[in-house]
């Protein structure tokens, strides 16, 4: 018996219920378009000096894990507040940001749709609760910075990261969120969202690697 038979009989005889692991979706050119742009706009801010603006851009069910990781939200805010402020005080300076198209898409967490304004679930016209899922997109970057070392007399450094950005938004909306204030792991992301695959190859995420570029 292969492993997945195997996780299904064992669900079976536990009167466990089994979450399929989804593998990537395709998605319309619109919806590729904004999740790149999105996260352009991200590194936009980042180029600007405004490090807080992935704070205020966090995903928010991502935001209470972290919360919950440092004791609290306040707690939270305050280290993120924090991390911003070292950037600045170390005179790091994004001088570069590209988000290429994104690597993957994948269709995950239906949720109830909420009415902002009273904060209860919308319904549609037949009085069932509205229902949405979400998109979840791996979108690759490039990141270029510079630092003055302070070892070697305020030289200025410049560094240049390959990585990726992991952005969400609800079916249907343009309105994105990202996986900020911390790089998620793999048992992060298959935390929130158990449908996602298992293996960064599965997910198309791309190898991280950062380089110095000499003058």
């Amino acid at each position: 018996m292969n492993m997945k038979a195997l996780i299904y009989t064992l669900g079976a005889l536990l009167g466990l219920g089994v979450v399929s692991v989804r593998a990537q979706v395709t998605v319309e050119q619109a919806v590729e378009d904004s999740a790149q742009a999105a996260v352009q706009k991200l590194g936009l801010e980042m180029m600007k000096g405004n490090f807080k603006y992935g704070h205020e851009r966090m995903y928010p069910r991502w935001k209470r894990r972290l919360a919950t990781r440092h004791g609290g939200m306040e707690k939270l805010d305050a280290a993120l507040d924090a991390a911003a402020q070292q950037k600045i005080n170390m005179r790091l300076v994004v001088t570069a940001y590209r988000a290429d198209r994104p690597n993957a898409f994948f269709s995950v967490w239906k949720a109830k749709k909420v009415d902002p304004r009273s904060g209860k679930p919308l319904v549609d016209a037949t009085g069932r609760e509205v229902v949405v899922e979400h998109w979840l997109a791996i979108v690759p970057t490039m990141i270029r910075v510079k630092v003055p070392d302070a070892q070697r007399g305020g030289m200025i450094r410049v560094l240049e990261e390959d990585g990726y950005a992991v952005a969400i938004a609800e079916k249907g909306s343009r309105d994105w969120y990202f996986m900020t204030g911390m790089k998620p792991t793999i048992n992060d992301l298959r935390s929130l969202f158990p449908s996602l695959p298992p293996t960064a190859k599965e997910l198309r995420l791309p190898l991280p690697k950062v380089r110095e570029i000499k003058s």
